[in-house]
């Protein structure tokens, strides 16, 4: 049986995947935001700052995730800055909340269950080398120029506070007009849950200062599988 890894690897891309922004095609203000916050401008192709580091992801192994790329087509914009259920973060949550069943892409860290809904995946790639940042805080490992977008790196590990390890990939996702990477050990599994499994009121189960979780999967082993809230970790990267 293929590993998780093995599928995205072999999944031919969509042409749509393989698109890259046309000449002049401008920023997001979400990209500009960021831009602006850690290298003090709106263009990655200013003469200020480091150059920003460009991957090839044929090069180094992606494919789009399962089903992803139909979600896109029919459910929501094809604007590649956006995610399949569009831009805003509120009408994401709101998707989730009231899908009778939710597919989540499952992958794990420091001996710990994590899951993030499959709407907001790209792809899958190898971990790659990326442009370091003078002040970023430790969880941002850097910028890379990805499909022709501005691509941060987020290191899981980091934000989360979590046993440092060896990460092997990245999970692409774009949600809130930035395309982001996260750093992970592995992709384990695919998760089909039904709504009545998940406790979205995490607050009250591990307290406000996790507001990276936006939800908790009951799984049959009786494991606790978190959900990331992507708009948290987008608003991380560009709040000032």
């Amino acid at each position: 049986m293929k590993t998780l890894e093995q599928y995205f690897k072999d999944q031919p891309l969509l042409p749509e995947d393989l698109a890259v922004p046309r000449d002049g095609e401008e920023l997001t203000s979400a990209e500009q935001a960021f831009l602006r916050k850690y290298l003090g401008f709106g263009s990655p192709s200013s003469d200020q700052g480091p150059a920003i580091q460009t991957v090839n992801p044929e090069q180094v192994m992606s494919g789009p995730a399962p089903q992803a790329a139909v979600a896109r087509r029919d459910a929501g914009t094809t604007d590649p800055r956006g995610t399949s259920l569009g831009s805003d973060p509120a009408e994401l949550q709101k998707n989730l909340r009231e899908q009778p069943e939710l597919q989540l892409i499952g992958f794990r860290l420091a001996d710990q269950d994590y899951a993030l809904p499959i709407e907001v995946i790209q792809e899958v790639i190898r971990t790659v080398e990326a442009t370091k940042l003078p002040s970023a805080p430790t969880f941002l490992s850097g910028v890379v120029n990805l499909r022709g977008r501005v691509t941060p790196l987020i290191s899981l590990r980091n934000l989360l506070r979590l046993t440092p390890g060896e990460d092997q990939f990245i999970i692409v996702c774009r949600h809130g007009g930035l395309q982001v990477g996260l750093q992970i050990q592995a992709v384990s599994t695919m998760h089909r849950v039904k709504q009545e499994r998940i406790d979205w009121a995490v607050e009250s189960l591990l307290g406000v200062q996790n507001e990276m979780i936006c939800g908790l999967i009951r799984s049959e082993n009786k494991r606790l599988i978190s959900i990331l809230s992507l708009d948290h970790l987008v608003q991380s990267l560009v709040k000032s």
